[in-house]
């Protein structure tokens, strides 16, 4: 619907397919929530014009964790290639002011602005919304960061981190009597963010559709964040009661942990919600004397019990290899699942596999290996993420092609030092 409508009032250069072929974006994203924003759109038919600098280069550009890459090359790095793909780069100096004409020429042309600097950032570029909105009054402007565009917190520095501590969500992550644990094996505000950043974006286009008027887009990780601790607020805001760290148990639920399987550092993950859950585990144990205490055939008596039945529920697992444990359980209607590492999700998992989670990319330099897309699947038109992009590979075909400067005005700029 998108794709037809924006196709028919000047489209894009570019042939891409997808059901936002057509739609086009100004991509000042960097690190990973304004990158993910630009690749979710570009993945699914978007052209994405990425502006970046060799001068000052996205961390992702220069981040070697995952690769035997060169230190002087800027194209060879997993994890830009990862989170940039569905691109083109425009390496252009924003402080120049020769540039102006480029990037005041791309707000005319886009659909969508995205970036996720620190708030004002682009207002001392000399890229507000209001310029952006004079220039395109049609444009939407989606702009993520930490704590949002206002309040006394706006202008203040973080990181993913820094919104799960500030959100709450830290202070229940962990055991009563030890500190709050930062997760450490992943990020959480930086994959979500994107995917909000995107409903957002749909919504703005119908808007547009409809009304004729661009949208500015405030996307807050830490609202975001905060969000998962909704059982937490409306506990204190109904009974005044503060949450407090349970380590892998919960309230309302028993039993609730992680058991140990055969091998080394083997697990299975267990939960158990309701009295007909509880009698389902208690016959796939086998119905052993200690599970058969009538005490426990309620939420209460169990949660009073918790110590006693993990004990016996380690004791079972402990004889079966990890997977077996989760089939048998899941067989019964036990909710339970492997604690799988990273390797058993790219070799082995067979749902994954299937819904192609990692999906296949051919990448010029670092060959080809498996790229994240959205998680979700569209029936008719599914992304089709293309190789992340080389620095300012597209310089020629921005100013030239996109702009219609002509070959004297682009070596003119060349000149001037406005493409580094």
């Amino acid at each position: 619907m998108f794709s037809e409508q924006i196709a028919a009032e000047g489209g894009s250069i570019t042939h891409r397919t997808g059901p936002l072929a057509g739609l086009k974006v100004l991509d000042f994203g960097w690190a990973l929530v304004g990158s993910l924003t630009g690749k979710y759109l570009g993945d699914h038919g978007a052209e994405v014009i990425r502006v970046e600098s060799a001068t000052r280069p996205d961390m992702t550009r220069v981040d070697r964790r995952f690769s035997k890459s060169s230190t002087t090359s800027l194209d060879d790095k997993p994890w830009f290639a990862h989170v940039n793909t569905s691109k083109r780069s425009l390496a252009i100096d924003l402080k120049n002011r020769a540039s102006r004409p480029i990037i005041e020429g791309l707000i005319r042309w886009a659909d969508v602005v995205n970036e996720n600097f620190t708030p004002g950032t682009l207002d001392k570029l000399g890229y507000s919304a209001d310029l952006m909105k004079r220039l395109n009054p049609d444009i939407i402007l989606v702009s993520g960061s930490l704590f949002g565009q206002t309040g006394p917190l706006a202008n203040e520095w973080g990181i993913d981190g820094t919104g799960a501590a500030i959100s709450g969500r830290l202070n229940l992550t962990g055991w009563p009597d030890r500190t709050p644990i930062t997760p450490n094996a992943g990020i959480f505000g930086d994959y979500v963010v994107p995917l909000v950043n995107g409903i957002a974006v749909m919504g703005a286009l119908i808007r547009r559709a409809r009304a004729g008027q661009g949208t500015v887009i405030d996307s807050s990780m830490y609202e975001i964040s905060a969000q998962i601790l909704t059982p937490a607020f409306l506990d204190y805001q109904v009974t005044g009661t503060l949450q407090q760290r349970q380590g892998n148990r919960v309230a309302h639920m028993a039993p609730h942990g992680v058991f140990p399987a055969r091998g080394q550092d083997e697990w299975v993950a267990i939960a158990v919600e309701t009295d007909a859950e509880w009698a389902a585990l208690r016959q796939v144990l086998g119905n052993p004397p200690w599970a058969c205490d009538p005490a426990l055939t309620t939420l209460a008596g169990r949660k009073a019990a918790e110590d006693r039945i993990e004990t016996g529920i380690a004791d079972w697992t402990r004889t079966l290899d990890r997977y077996e444990a989760m089939h048998r359980l899941q067989a019964a209607g036990v909710p339970a699942g492997v604690v799988q590492t990273a390797g058993d999700v790219v070799e082995r998992d067979p749902q994954l596999r299937h819904r192609q989670f990692l999906h296949p990319v051919a990448h010029p330099i670092l060959g080809e290996f498996g790229h994240q897309v959205a998680p979700f699947r569209l029936s008719q038109t599914p992304a089709h993420p293309c190789p992340a992009p080389a620095m300012g590979e597209a310089n020629d075909y921005v100013a030239t092609g996109l702009l219609g400067l002509s070959d004297e005005e682009f070596v003119t700029l060349i000149a001037e030092e406005v493409f580094k």
